[in-house]
């Protein structure tokens, strides 16, 4: 049987390209991010909030992740899931992330522990739903933070969950790094996007072969 290696080394570009939407690539959800990053802190720094309505807002982070999970398993990897092999240069700069979250986390954690103590009084369920989502963040980004614009989006969006939960808002001179941060995601979302209905679009076009 004669084995063609340049449709051999063809198939394994294809694969590589389609197993990044396991981690790396998020496609329509960086777009869903972004979107969601900015109307959240255009609607914290712009709306009178009820105490319902903070909850509602606190929960973005949430149908963020929720949407990457649908989107993979139920369009971007529907065929069949591959998962990306991370370079020796991704790990790294993941483990790094990570660490880096960790560090900010247990330094906020402990900020407030020290001003509940020195209060002396038990922080109220808002400071507790503060330091729950601050504790989870490292996590977060241990499980999902894969790529810029991943990062920009979930760090914001639980940091803004973080301050809305706990009863504060951001000011709204954050809104312009924030809409910066939620153009480059919606700017990669669609790149990638693009990307994969070409890689899907090469599929068909190779069909199967007798």
């Amino acid at each position: 049987m004669h084995v063609n290696l340049d449709d051999l080394d063809q198939l394994a570009a294809r694969a590589q390209r389609y197993a990044r939407y396991s981690r790396s690539a998020g496609g329509l959800s960086s777009v869903i991010g972004g979107i969601l990053l900015f109307a959240s802190f255009l609607a914290n720094a712009y709306l009178e909030l009820a105490a319902v309505n903070r909850v509602v807002l606190a929960l973005a982070p949430l149908l963020w992740l929720l949407a990457k999970e649908l989107l993979r398993v139920g369009y971007y990897q529907r065929d069949g899931r591959v998962l990306q092999a991370p370079t020796e240069k991704e790990k790294r700069s993941h483990r790094w992330t990570v660490i880096y979250l960790g560090v900010i986390s247990a330094l906020v954690l402990g900020m407030l522990a020290y001003s509940a103590f020195q209060a002396g009084r038990v922080p109220d369920a808002g400071m507790l739903g503060y330091a729950v989502i601050v504790a989870t963040l490292p996590l977060i980004a241990w499980r999902w933070f894969w790529s810029v614009s991943d990062f920009l989006v979930g760090v914001l969006l639980m940091c803004q969950s973080a301050v809305v939960i706990g009863g504060g808002n951001y000011p709204p001179i954050w809104l312009l790094y924030v809409g910066a941060c939620a153009a480059i995601a919606v700017l990669y979302g669609l790149r990638e996007h693009r990307d994969y209905l070409a890689l899907k679009a090469e599929f068909a076009a190779q069909g199967p072969r007798g």
